[in-house]
C-alpha cells in the first residue's frame, strides 16, 4: 500500500484544539492576575503574578504535549489497523489459493482414479 491511501485513511490535522487550549490557559493567567490585582489593590503582588505565570506556563506545555501525543497515537492506529486489514485480506487470498489448489489435487485425484477404474475393466 502507498503512503498516500494511508494518509487519506487519516483525519485532516487540525490546530484549533491547541489554539483554543493556548487561549483559554491564557484567559485563565490574565484573569487570576486581574483578581488578584483586584482583591489585593493596597500589597506588592509581584510574587503572586510570578507565581501565577509560573504554574500557567507548564500546564499549557503539558496540556499540548498531551494533544499531540493523542495525535499521534490516533496517526499510528490508522496505520496499524491498516496493516491489519492488509494482511487478514493477504491472508484470506493465500488461503483461497491454497484451497483452490488442494481442490484441484482432490479432483485430478478422483479423475485419475476413475479413469484407472475404466482402464482395469
Amino acid at each position: 500500500m502507498e503512503d498516500k491511501d494511508v494518509k487519506a485513511l487519516l483525519p485532516p490535522p487540525s490546530n484549533t484544539p491547541y489554539l483554543i487550549a493556548i487561549v483559554a490557559m491564557l484567559m485563565i493567567a490574565v484573569s487570576a492576575i486581574v483578581a488578584v490585582t483586584l482583591i489585593r489593590p493596597t500589597q506588592d503582588n509581584s510574587s503572586l503574578y510570578v507565581l501565577i505565570l509560573g504554574s500557567i506556563a507548564p500546564t499549557t506545555l503539558a496540556l499540548l504535549a498531551f494533544m499531540k501525543a493523542q495525535e499521534t497515537h490516533l496517526s499510528v492506529n490508522s496505520r496499524l489497523e491498516q496493516f491489519i486489514r492488509n494482511a487478514d485480506g493477504r491472508a484470506r487470498a493465500e488461503g483461497e489459493l491454497v484451497g483452490r489448489a488442494a481442490g484441484r489435487t482432490a479432483a485430478d485425484e478422483r479423475t485419475d482414479t476413475l479413469k484407472e477404474g475404466r482402464l482395469g475393466k
